[in-house]
């Protein structure tokens, strides 16, 4: 493509209007590392869509250049600075742009992001980045322990059966949508925080986003909640805040020091038998990582692949019973040996824009990938369920782990 002219078009799409929240996280963790002008191109470019239809008229590159008053050389840099960070993605067609507008990440997973964080760090110095780091803090009104006793979706609402599935695109979409609470995992926090004693931890710093963590990892590690509580103790910083970053690593740790040493001796060869359910998905929805991982591998789990588990459940946000789905299918396409993250991440971000955020959706959509094997790609996955269409790695896999 030729250098960028002024009297090129372009039109601005995106996905919404940044919150409140939104711009706070903007101005305080991505100005820092794009720069004000690149700062300042992103708002301009975000408001120059209408806001009923997020989509904006038409104009020049020139334009640009008056509304900013900077040179168009500088602009195309500070665009490319947007579209590394993700918060742009640019298309290109005859002699027409189009910029597509995204939405910043939320506190949580800007500063979890070990590019991101480590960039804002260097920008501002770690004493700063501690001191911008209160502000996201989530902090108790009172200082009384408080219990989350709140009732899930599945608990007072009554399944209705097979509906037709209810999927709509081109809606605002604001900030990311709360997950729905299902009580598919029992974690008891009454028994951890009651054996912390509150001079090494006090009640209002077990944040909601440390307790979610610590769910997740005591889900993909298989530690309970006393294992939890030597973990939790570990990773406190100076602050008498819970690192996540600690919290993370120790956890790890506390798994590989429960793995045996291995010996020259050969493990006498016994059959393997579970109590867990024949059915696919009932399967997938009560199997935990380390069983999947056991059944697949004869016994032996790595911590990398526990890891993959983990960051596809916390960054890339999929349900763990589809995560279950996610890796018994890859396993099994490539014959038993698992890939490493990157190859997990692309599937996943696949997974995730069609919405596959149930067993029972990942299992039809693992059905549609099966219908698609020999023929021409298409455009994106609909959730009409596929026609006579055999999972036969599944079948093959239940029998092979009974």
């Amino acid at each position: 493509m030729e250098t960028l002219r002024r009297s090129d078009t372009f039109i601005v799409s995106g996905e919404g209007f940044c919150s409140s929240i939104d711009y706070q996280v903007l101005t305080l963790l991505y100005q820092p590392i794009i720069g004000q002008p690149a700062f300042a191109l992103y708002m301009t470019l975000m408001n120059l869509m209408d806001r009923q239809s997020l989509i904006s008229e038409e104009y020049m590159h020139a334009d640009l250049e008056s509304l900013l008053d900077r040179k168009l050389d500088l602009i195309e840099q500070d665009r490319f600075r947007l579209e590394a960070i993700g918060l742009l993605v640019t298309f290109f067609a005859g002699e027409a742009f189009t910029y597509e507008v995204k939405l910043p990440l939320n506190a949580k997973s800007f500063i979890n992001d070990g590019i991101l964080g480590q960039y804002l760090i260097s920008a501002i110095t770690k004493k700063r980045f501690k001191k911008i780091l209160k502000i996201f803090k989530i902090q108790s009104p009172d200082q009384k322990q408080k219990y989350n006793i709140s009732k899930a979706f599945n608990e007072v609402f009554p399944s209705i059966g097979d509906q037709e599935d209810v999927y709509e695109t081109n809606l605002i979409s604001g900030e990311k949508a709360r997950l729905t609470s299902l009580n598919h995992y029992d974690f008891n926090w009454r028994l951890l925080t009651e054996s912390i004693p509150k001079e090494f931890l006090a009640p209002e710093n077990l944040t909601e986003a440390i307790k979610r963590k610590t769910e997740s990892l005591s889900y993909v590690y298989g530690l309970d909640e006393l294992k939890m509580k030597e973990v939790i103790l570990k990773s406190i910083d100076e602050l008498g805040f819970v690192n996540i970053e600690r919290l993370t690593r120790n956890a790890r740790y506390a798994y590989e020091a429960e793995i045996p040493t291995p010996t020259n001796e050969k493990p006498e060869s016994k059959p393997r038998k579970r109590n867990t359910p024949v059915d696919p998905l009932e399967y997938f929805k009560t199997i935990s990582p380390i069983q999947l991982l056991e059944e697949i591998g004869e016994g032996m789990v790595s911590v990398a692949d526990l890891k993959t588990i983990e960051r596809l459940i916390d960054e890339i946000e999929l349900n763990p019973s589809v995560v279950n789905v996610l890796i018994a299918y890859i396993a099994k396409t490539k014959e038993g040996v698992l890939p490493g993250y990157s190859y997990f991440q692309k599937v996943a971000m696949s997974w995730k824009r069609n919405k596959i955020e149930t067993v029972e959706l990942a299992m039809d959509y693992v059905k549609h990938l099966e219908s698609q094997k020999g023929k021409p790609k298409a455009g994106g996955y609909n959730k009409n369920k596929p026609k006579d269409v055999e999972v036969d790695w599944l079948k093959d896999y239940l029998e092979n782990v009974e």
